[in-house]
């Protein structure tokens, strides 16, 4: 094989893994769980606020959290408290002190997340081919 060619599976491979950053932006979840009651609210508390000043809507969304349920959005408005999109918050609510937890985390079991995993693996496996083929063309495939 000509160097163009092994040129383009190159270009492919690091084009697959760029699009893969794209793809996988659309992976990115906010999850929210509650840590139980607390005594004493931990320094790396973002925020604390009264679940009288919730709206309705973050009342019920914290209501089924402290029920045990686990939350998962992608559009960060959706996250009770304060809009900021991560860490812990501190909710009282009938003289107790709850604490729940705003992460975001990349969801590789939705569409976009086992693309972007996907077009990783392919990526490499072209540069790495295309590598291979260039410095190494009396060798097989390695696993072989």
């Amino acid at each position: 094989m000509t160097d163009s060619v092994h040129s383009a599976l190159f270009f492919v491979g690091v084009f697959l893994i760029t699009a893969a950053v794209v793809v996988g932006v659309g992976a990115f979840e906010y999850e929210v769980r509650s840590l139980g009651a607390v005594e004493e609210i931990p320094e790396v508390t973002e925020s604390l606020v009264s679940y009288d000043a919730l709206s309705e809507r973050d009342q019920r969304t914290v209501d089924q959290i402290l029920a045990g349920e686990r939350l998962v959005v992608r559009d960060p408005g959706y996250l009770p408290g304060p809009r900021e999109a991560k860490g812990q918050l501190a909710v009282e609510r009938d003289g107790e002190t709850y604490l729940l937890t705003r992460r975001l985390f990349f969801d590789w079991r939705t569409r976009f997340g086992a693309s972007a995993v996907t077009m990783v693996v392919a990526g490499v496996v072209a540069i790495s081919e295309a590598i291979r083929r260039h410095h190494c063309p009396h060798r097989s495939v390695f696993w072989t």
